[in-house]
């Protein structure tokens, strides 16, 4: 039968993914109408009658008036139109209709063949030219079924065209309300997409940015190589690894001013070239809370090591006083005696004798009582003692202001090893009551990173040991290189961290310290100023034996 071969023809036209619209058809479903334009009513009924299998209804007319007339309230699916008709030509048909904005598929029937005919009729749409001789009767059902596949197809086209439309509508709707920048290019850098937000961003507009490389002008220029390699790293990488990867750096927007972003990168479309989708996100404020967050913390330290702090100025502070005390008894005995020297030096002058012998009596006696000897050589003493008692508290001072102040977040090269050291000054009357120092630095190289931001890890890994630690027991701190990396561990013999707390102590404001004792945040920064160094931080304990924390940072550094 005609219609089982219809339908299974028309369905095997149709994808996979547009199988909803077999389900609503309405080309082939019992509401769609074919139109035979025909003024032989004889033809007409042969017509009609070699059709009759399709699920479709037919109508018959026999004029081309009649036929517009009918179309003005009623919908065709195609057209069978007869190019002679006593009141106008077929051809004439067509156009009046595409006047009226109607474009209908169409196939012309006539009795006699003409290749002027045919070219009209092709050139206005027509599916089909089908001349009335021997075999039109056989013929037509297959050609009426080629003209509905090629509607069902153009429908089927229509459909997924206009649902991509709506994609991409959405799909703009979504990029271009997103609060991060969107840019998509190609792994050269040319950019093919940029939304709203990375005009905002960046400051350039979306003529400014689509098929230019902006690379050269997002980037500053002692940063632009090493963006470029891990774009091509993320090229080469394992996809399943590198979608959506994290990548942070430093941008540079149109007013040629940094600022730092984040990127979540990934592949596109695979190929050479390859389209690379990344959104960008300004994190200068979170820099900026972090740091804030950082000093915070840190000031929330010094305050707990204020007491101790105290007592390491208040000894040196408490010698010096009581030496300048000594030394002004001295400089009285001093005054006495320049004075005596000052009357003897007149006498002398004025050739008083008896003057002289007086003075000179008191000047030893004065030598004799207060054994000026020896309070030259205290004297000495008293003044080395206080010069050291003075450095002292300036190494404190020094050492607190390193901690406190902003600017030492700035990336630099520094040694390791002198960060601990400094940082030991700070906390030593933390640990000095509670254990014994072991300190086993190694010969390591000078690193690019933020040597305030690190001393602070130093100064809570320190304080946390001495607290975990109940009367008296060992901190050991150790540092060595090897090719790639710098390893730092910091141990104590405490009573060591339960097996499922590990997991949690990295968490913000996660603490075992009673209420008052701990704001959760220490160990939550230190984490965040490793990941910041490119490095990572791991912690082993065993209850009643103690705990581990190892540091790895790389031999490059961290980023500007």
């Amino acid at each position: 039968m005609i219609q089982s071969a219809l339908s299974d023809t028309i369905d095997e036209t149709i994808p996979g993914k547009y199988d909803r619209c077999k389900n609503h058809d309405v080309v082939i479903s019992p509401g769609g109408t074919i139109l035979i334009i025909e003024d032989s009513n004889t033809q007409a009924r042969i017509i009609e009658e070699s059709l009759k299998d399709l699920p479709l209804q037919i109508h018959c007319t026999s004029s081309g008036h009649e036929a517009l007339e009918w179309l003005k309230v009623n919908k065709a699916v195609l057209l069978l139109l007869d190019y002679e008709l006593p009141d106008m030509k077929g051809i004439e048909v067509i156009d009046e209709l595409a006047r009226q904005g109607q474009y209908l598929e169409f196939l012309v029937m006539t009795a006699r063949g003409s290749e002027t005919v045919a070219v009209q009729m092709m050139k206005r749409g027509a599916v089909d030219y089908l001349i009335k001789d021997d075999t039109f009767t056989s013929l037509l059902p297959t050609i009426v079924e080629r003209a509905l596949k090629k509607i069902k197809s153009e429908q089927i086209l229509e459909i997924a065209q206009n649902a991509l439309k709506q994609a991409e509508k959405r799909t703009r709707l979504i990029i271009d309300s997103a609060a991060d920048g969107f840019i998509s290019m190609w792994d050269d850098g040319t950019i093919l997409d940029w939304n709203k937000a990375a005009e905002r961003i960046f400051g350039w507009s979306y003529k400014d940015a689509i098929e230019n490389n902006l690379i050269d002008k997002m980037m500053p220029e002692k940063h632009r190589e090493a963006f470029k390699e891990r774009l091509f790293e993320l090229r080469n990488d394992d996809h399943s690894l590198s979608q959506n990867k994290l990548i942070e750096a430093t941008a540079l927007n149109k007013a040629g001013q940094e600022f730092p972003i984040e990127i979540s990168a990934s592949i596109a479309s695979e190929g050479e070239p390859c389209v690379l989708n990344a959104f960008i996100r300004d994190i200068s404020n979170r820099h900026m809370l972090e740091s804030q967050l950082i000093q915070s913390e840190k000031l929330a330290s010094l305050g707990q090591l204020a007491a101790g702090v105290a007592h390491e100025i208040n000894n040196p502070v408490g010698f010096v006083k009581s030496n300048v005390g000594t030394l002004c008894e001295y400089v009285e005995i001093f005054t006495q005696l320049i004075s005596l020297y000052e009357e003897l030096s007149q006498a002398v002058r004025a050739g008083e004798k008896s003057q002289q012998d007086q003075l000179l009596k008191q000047i030893q006696t004065i030598r004799e009582e207060e054994d000026l000897a020896d309070i030259l050589e205290d004297v000495k003493e008293l003044l080395t003692e206080s010069t050291d008692g003075l450095i002292r508290v300036t190494e404190i001072v020094q050492n607190l202001k390193s901690f406190a102040r902003l600017d030492e977040a700035s990336v630099k090269e520094a040694n390791i090893n002198d960060g601990i050291t400094a940082t030991m000054k700070v906390v030593w009357n933390e640990l000095k009551y509670k254990s014994e120092i072991v300190t086993d630095l190694g010969e390591i190289p000078d690193i690019r990173c933020s040597p305030g931001q690190l001393n602070q890890v130093f100064m809570n890994l320190l304080v946390n040991a001495a607290q975990a630690i109940p009367e008296r027991g060992t901190i050991s701190i150790k540092t060595e290189a090897t090719d790639s990396e710098i390893i730092i561990s910091i141990s104590d013999t405490g009573v060591g961290i339960p097996e499922q707390e590990l997991s949690q102590i990295f968490t913000p404001f996660y603490t075992t310290k009673p209420v008052g004792q701990g704001t959760g945040l220490g160990l939550s920064i230190i984490y965040g100023i490793i990941q910041k160094h490119n490095g990572n931080i791991s912690v082993e304990s065993e209850v009643g034996v103690g705990t581990i924390f190892t540091i790895r940072l790389p031999l490059e550094g961290m980023s500007a």
